[in-house]
């Protein structure tokens, strides 16, 4: 994140990061489309309050979702990185969102502050996992339980996450995933879809998991009372 906070401080930078990241990669690498895929499995689950999008990258998505989001009145964008939540909030206010912007400092892997508890009609949490240490189900089941307690009754949890060797991975995929992981960049090595889903079903009693290219793309309701 800290490479990507340094690009985001340029405007060319910035495109130039989306489009190999969220393009070219996406596209030809793990196979699952930004443009056909992501993006619109983003906006179908955003809720009509307000909505938390956590560890927030560039921006990109709440920003190019704006139209879906002008029906919250509140956007919560939660990350470790004081920058990237700048850039987030500014890119997401240039894209036209007039509602409130709150910019939360703060880890998933630490309990969430009182004032977020069961706020949110949609959570949103999109290439964060695969990028934590450690395995499925410990850490996705540890994430699981902190955004759970922000999500209001009705709420939803979504999110996507590249898989590891297990998945269906093509020559240079699968390279890659060697490499991001041993700079640890990624922290997925084994992580799979069946651990992933093991994790949703132990904290949740509504869960969806599908996968496209090798990301698994999730949706979870109803967390179960602790």
């Amino acid at each position: 994140m800290g490479i990507l906070a340094w690009m985001s401080t340029n405007s060319a930078l910035l495109r130039i990061y989306d489009f190999l990241a969220l393009g070219v990669f996406n596209f030809w690498v793990w196979r699952c489309p930004t443009g056909s895929i992501l993006l619109p499995f983003f906006n179908k689950h955003i809720g009509e309050g307000a909505h938390l999008d956590v560890a927030v990258g560039t921006g990109y998505y709440p920003a190019t979702s704006v139209h879906r989001l002008s029906k919250c009145k509140n956007v919560a964008l939660l990350d470790t990185n004081p920058r990237a939540l700048d850039v987030a909030a500014a890119r997401l206010r240039a894209a036209g969102y007039k509602g409130a912007i709150e910019k939360v400092h703060h880890s998933v892997f630490e309990s969430l502050p009182n004032s977020l508890r069961g706020k949110f009609d949609s959570i949103s949490i999109f290439y964060t996992l695969n990028r934590l240490p450690g395995s499925f189900p410990p850490k996705a089941s540890h994430v699981f339980a902190v955004l759970s307690a922000g999500l209001a009754p009705d709420g939803v949890l979504y999110g996507a996450t590249i898989l590891g060797k297990t998945a269906d991975h093509t020559l240079l995929s699968r390279a890659l995933l060697w490499l991001y992981n041993r700079r640890g960049w990624f922290g997925n090595k084994v992580d799979s879809v069946e651990n992933l889903e093991k994790a949703l079903r132990g904290m949740f009693e509504e869960v969806q998991v599908r996968v496209v290219g090798v990301v698994a793309l999730f949706e979870a309701r109803r967390p179960i009372p602790r």
